[in-house]
């Protein structure tokens, strides 16, 4: 009975899981004399990709991809960003790339944040 019951728990979460990554194409909306097209959640999703940062104690938001720009703000460890895209800019310990947060309207440094989706660039 125990068995059954982990398997239908399993199973439940796994199925939820999918549903909310949207792993299954939808179909779009017919016209006239058209095929419908087949898309994916993606298509539909206009807000930014996610990110974690991971830099202790956090990470500065600053006007521009580099650390002598304006500082607008600051992002603490653990907290999930919405990143717009990614450009070249100022060398971080390795790590050119910077990420664009709309919400803040500036720049974060891709060094300390570790992209949970796909970044495109801007």
């Amino acid at each position: 009975m125990l068995k059954r019951k982990k398997t239908a728990v399993a199973l439940a979460t796994g199925a939820m899981a999918l549903g909310l990554l949207g792993a299954a194409p939808v179909a779009a909306t017919t016209t006239a004399g058209h095929a419908p097209a087949m898309k994916t959640w993606e298509d539909d999703w206009n807000v930014s990709q996610r990110g974690v940062v991971i830099a202790k104690p956090g990470v500065l938001i600053r006007s521009q991809p580099t650390t002598a720009s304006h500082e607008k703000g600051f992002i603490p460890r653990g907290e999930i960003v919405w990143i717009d895209c990614k450009v070249e800019g100022q060398d971080v310990f390795g790590n050119s790339l910077w990420y664009k947060i709309g919400s803040h309207n500036g720049f974060i440094s891709a060094r300390w944040v570790k992209n949970v989706d796909h970044i495109p660039f801007c």
